[in-house]
This record gives C-alpha cells, sequence and structure tokens, in this order.
C-alpha cells in the first residue's frame, strides 16, 4: 500500500507534476513577467499559489487580460487559479524563472498553456504528451466506479492501467533527459525518477546536469539516497540486523536466512489491505516451498504491538515476524529504502540479494527456478 503523497497515477498530469515538484530551487535572483489572457472570466481576479498550494497574491484580469511581476530567487512550480471557478477552469502552472512567461487561460479545464520560458516551454511539452494518457486512466477509472456489476475484465483492464502508468513514467524519463539543462528536466530526475527502480538512469542524468545543478542541496541528498539503494542492491549482500519478534525477544534476519536455500523478507502491517489480501498467496507459496528450502521472515511495519500480533494470529503466519514498531521509521525499511508496502526481497543462503519487489506469479516463477 503506497503512502498518499506516492499516489499519483489517476490524477490529471498538472496536479500529478504538482505532487512530484514539491519544492523550490535556487537559481540566481531575477524577475519573471507573467502575462496572458483568461478570455473566459473578461474582468476578474487569478489567485498565485505556491509550490506547496498556498495562496501568494491576486491577479486583476481586465478584459480578458492580465499582467504580474515576481521574484525569481528560486525556481518553484506556482499555480494559477481563477477565482470563482472550480473544478480546473482557469488553471495552470508555471516554472518561476527569469523572462517573460505567456499563458493561456481555458474554460476547458487541462487545456489552458504555458511559454515563454525555456523550462516553461518544455512544461507545456511534456503536459500535451502526457495528458491524453491520464484522460485515459481516468476513463478506466470512471469504468471501474460505474460498472457496479463489474461485468469488465478486471485482469485485462489492470493489464491496461499498468500499461498507461508506464508510459507516462516513459515519457517524464524522456523529458528529463531532453531537458536536464533546464528547471524541469531538473525537478523530474529529483522528484518523479523513483531510486529503487532506476538507480543507473538517475546516476546518468546527474552526470549531465550542469553544475549549479549539481551542487543543489535536492541533488546531494539524492545521491545519499542512491548510495543507500545501491549499497542494497541487486547482488550486494546485506548486512546483519535484529529486531524484536512479537514475544519481545530480538531475532538476528542472518540466523533465519542461513537455514534456508532462499528466504524472502516480507515488509507488510497489519493495517496494510493489500498485504492482508496477498497473505493467501504467500502461505501457499510457503507450503509448496518450504520443504525445497524457502523461508520466510516477516518484517512489519506495525506501530502497535497489540494489533501486529492480531493480524499473526488472524492470518494465520506461520513464519518469523520481526519489527521495531516504529511504523515507516522502521529501521530496516530505511535501510532498504521501502516506501510501499507489500515488498518482497528474495536473498540467497548468504544474504545475497536476488530480487527485489516481486509479487504473484513472477516471485513463484522466480522461486521455483532457484529452488529446482
Amino acid at each position: 500500500m503506497k503512502r498518499l503523497s506516492s499516489i499519483i497515477c489517476h490524477l490529471s498530469f498538472s496536479v500529478a507534476l504538482a505532487l512530484c515538484l514539491a519544492s523550490c530551487s535556487g537559481n540566481g535572483g531575477n524577475t519573471y513577467t507573467l502575462k496572458g489572457t483568461a478570455a473566459f472570466m473578461t474582468d476578474g481576479q487569478l489567485e498565485l499559489l505556491d509550490d506547496q498550494g498556498q495562496p501568494l497574491d491576486t491577479i486583476d484580469v481586465k478584459n480578458g487580460q492580465f499582467s504580474y511581476t515576481g521574484q525569481a530567487d528560486s525556481a518553484c512550480l506556482y499555480t494559477l487559479s481563477a477565482i470563482g471557478w472550480e473544478n480546473g477552469v482557469g488553471t495552470a502552472q508555471f516554472f518561476t524563472e527569469p523572462g517573460t512567461i505567456t499563458a493561456t487561460l481555458t474554460e476547458v479545464p487541462q487545456q489552458s498553456t504555458i511559454g515563454g520560458t525555456t523550462a516553461n516551454d518544455a512544461l507545456q511539452k511534456l503536459a500535451e504528451t502526457t495528458n491524453p494518457l491520464y484522460d485515459k486512466i481516468n476513463e478506466l477509472e470512471t469504468l471501474v466506479y460505474t460498472d457496479t456489476a463489474q461485468t469488465y475484465d478486471q485482469l485485462a483492464l489492470a493489464g491496461k492501467y499498468q500499461q498507461l502508468v508506464n508510459e507516462i513514467a516513459d515519457k517524464c524519463k524522456e523529458f528529463a533527459g531532453a531537458n536536464i539543462d533546464n528547471e524541469l528536466g531538473f525537478m523530474l530526475v529529483i522528484r518523479f525518477i523513483d531510486p529503487s527502480e532506476d538507480a543507473a538512469l538517475l546516476r546518468s542524468l546527474i552526470a549531465k546536469m550542469p553544475e549549479k545543478f549539481r551542487q543543489r542541496q535536492q541533488t546531494k541528498e539524492l545521491e545519499a539516497r542512491l548510495q543507500a539503494f545501491e549499497a542494497t542492491g541487486i547482488g550486494q549482500t546485506i548486512a546483519d540486523f535484529s529486531l524484536n519478534t512479537p514475544q519481545g525477544e530480538p531475532l538476528s534476519v542472518m540466523s533465519e536466512v542461513k537455514k534456508n536455500k532462499l528466504t524472502i523478507l516480507d515488509f507488510w502491517a497489519s493495517w496494510c489491505g493489500p498485504c492482508r489480501r496477498e497473505m493467501p498467496f504467500m502461505k501457499e507459496l510457503y507450503a509448496k516451498y518450504q520443504s525445497k528450502g524457502l523461508g520466510i521472515v516477516g518484517i512489519s511495519l506495525d506501530e502497535s504491538a497489540s494489533e501486529w500480533n492480531r493480524a499473526i494470529e488472524e492470518l494465520k503466519i506461520p513464519w518469523p515476524q520481526m519489527s521495531d514498531l516504529r511504523g515507516w521509521e522502521c529501521s530496516a525499511a530505511q535501510t532498504f529504502q521501502v516506501n510501499a508496502i507489500p515488498y518482497l526481497i528474495v536473498l540467497d543462503q548468504e544474504g545475497k540479494i536476488l530480487q527485489k519487489g516481486l509479487r504473484g506469479e513472477e516471485l513463484e516463477q522466480f522461486v521455483a527456478q532457484q529452488l529446482q
């Protein structure tokens, strides 16, 4: 179950990007001029929101036109929103970079445009590329919500959904590379590309950044995260660690790993619905391959010992369990950079990481191959 901040796949491009780009980057100290039209409202006002969605100022619209000058001390992703209108009418986002920025606000949601400076031109092209994909995702979600009889093929629908999500991710990576010398590329690298899935790509993109981008604090923090991911990447051997069992006794993870030819570290929690729904499959997998050398160690992201123990009993989980009852701050979860559960890591008998993130049929195929 992903944390709320990472659930962006079903959102429109503008909202999704706002979640990804929730920070500003220092760029010197200049001004920007924002000019544009909002013909649908003739006279009225726009609200200027900062990168956290907080109101900064209001902008008057006269005869469908507006102009505003602001400081570009930092490159942020700001939002323009027509006051008195709802559902995305008259809304657009722009980077606060020096120069003249042009905006055309429309009554049709998601059709407003932005441009005039390097990063904003690129932002507009990215929106034009990805918005049709988000529209298709919204169509699939509408089908799910309206077809209460569930006459659609759930597996096929899930496949289409994932394909669209992957296409959006690929486009964002493509734009990151093509715009690595401007603020859009920088922000996509810092906030969109997942280090756990694309560490090599991120290393390559960081190396291509202008030096001023590489010296930013966000870049240095990303490089630290990458180093942590690489230390626990496929092919690396984990360091031993100990957490408490449900009985409050310390348990060394390597003491369990060495008992088995193959061990799955299962990050889960009692409050995680997807984790609970997947548990019957995990139990079947364990029963089928335990005699051939498969072990599982559950690592819970619970905070309540009573809830953790109750879930173990209700789900009848047969393998060893461990936790420090610190929720998302679980030391093991931090070490392995776990930001969504259920999450599985497959180890050999020496603790070398063989695979990460497999689930369902892919996981069983991998286990079968390793234990044949």
